[in-house]
């Protein structure tokens, strides 16, 4: 392993632990953490791990795939990349083995990302960033065939803190899937960090799921950063976890950049959903589009905060913002809460939120075709998420739409 990669995230590690021990866990007090109460969580009681190396195996790349990294329950890192891109100097990497240039590129985002982290479950990433993978696509290169990053998390009472770092070169494009799950049913903390840098007139498509087990927790935060004419199509689906809490936020940074970010969650009994998006428009022409869709059954409840902010310089801004919600038992809760923050006036910023449970015409008429209650309703509620999903490459759509079935014979 190179010396200069083992400095980087040596320092990474260390500067976050250092702002970790000055900082208390967010309370209700705090705006961003109101509708969300870490105080009957043990926290500390998770083992985090040593830091050290994972072994990283470099295997074949399946067809139609461009390259890959797996994070299994050993420990153990699988890379892969195909020959005709590694060729023309795509990297892919295990977090690990990151040498100069790319350590130079990883280290900018990751301590700019550590810089801007606000609360402390933020900083805990990177104090304990343990494993991850980086991308980065030179200048002009379009690839077709997805990326995908597999974090198969492991280990009952464990703290795992898995990122993933893409850099996309001027005219970059690529797509990437990223999966969270969980080997078996555990009790776990993933702390996870998606970091995007994408370069003027680049663009890219990415996919990301988590479905961890019911009885572990999942924080996930989310910066990209958007230059002149970049484009980002997100798509993330949150279906695990007794508390799942994201936080996307997409910065627009150059002239003519475009975000279309798209989610879907469950909240089954038990689960606890805290979903928030930042479409922050920092330069002038750039378009932005968020649209969510929830839903709870009994027991269960989520919560949407989307924030449109645009700067004082942010003219000829398009932003929308839009979050639907269905409940599914007389116990589910849904708040959504969508605001704007304007600071110019020549822009075009708008948002819409909805909350609702099925509609018993449809259910009458599915029954009266001769669908059974529970057809009717397992037909309505995947059409109500199909909306978010159409975006996706199908793989991703079919799992995503497999995994809402196999939740909803607990709504009631």
């Amino acid at each position: 392993m190179d010396g200069k990669q083992v400095t980087w995230l040596g320092d990474l590690r260390s500067s976050a632990a250092r702002r970790f021990e000055a900082m208390s866990w967010p309370t209700q007090e705090e705006e961003d953490w109101r509708r969300t109460d870490l105080g009957k969580l043990d926290l500390a009681s998770y083992a985090a791990g040593e830091g050290s190396a994972s072994p990283t195996r470099s295997v074949p790349v399946p067809l139609g795939v461009a390259g890959f990294a797996r994070f299994d329950e050993g420990g153990c890192v699988e890379v892969g990349i195909a020959d005709a891109w590694s060729s023309k100097g795509v990297r892919l990497l295990s977090m690990e083995d990151i040498q100069d240039p790319d350590a130079t590129r990883v280290a900018l985002l990751l301590f700019d990302a550590l810089e801007k982290a606000e609360d402390r479950i933020s900083v805990w990433h990177f104090a304990e960033l343990q494993h991850g993978a980086f991308l980065y696509v030179p200048p002009g290169l379009e690839i077709d065939e997805p990326f995908l990053f597999d974090f198969e998390e492991r280990g009952s009472g464990r703290f795992e803190a898995p990122q993933v770092a893409i850099v996309l070169d001027q005219g970059a494009r690529a797509k990437a899937t990223v999966r969270v799950s969980e080997s078996y049913p555990s009790r776990l903390l993933c702390n996870a960090r998606t970091d995007l840098s994408l370069g003027d007139a680049s663009a890219l498509g990415l996919f990301e799921s988590q479905a961890l087990g019911l009885d572990s927790l999942h924080f996930h935060r989310i910066n990209a950063r958007l230059g002149k004419d970049a484009s980002l199509d997100r798509v993330e689906v949150e279906l695990g976890a007794s508390l799942a809490r994201t936080r996307v936020d997409c910065s627009l940074e150059g002239r003519g950049a475009e975000a279309q970010l798209g989610g879907l969650y469950y909240c089954g009994p038990g689960q606890h959903a805290d979903i928030g998006t930042i479409q922050r428009h920092v330069s002038a022409g750039a378009t932005s589009r968020a649209f969510y869709k929830g839903a709870a059954s009994g027991g269960g409840r989520s919560v949407f905060q989307g924030l449109i902010e645009v700067g004082e310089g942010a003219s000829g801004t398009d932003a929308y913002l839009s979050n639907r919600n269905l409940l599914l038992g007389d116990e589910a809760r849904a708040d959504s809460i969508p605001t704007l923050k304007i600071g110019n006036n020549d822009v075009k910023c708008s948002h819409g939120s909805a909350t609702g449970r099925l509609g018993e015409e449809e259910l009458f008429y599915l029954r009266s075709r001769g669908f059974s209650e529970a057809e009717a309703r397992e037909m309505l509620v995947l059409g109500f998420f199909e909306e978010v999903l159409a975006r996706a490459p199908e793989a991703f759509r079919e799992d995503s739409l497999s995994g809402i079935r196999r939740r909803l014979p607990e709504a009631v």
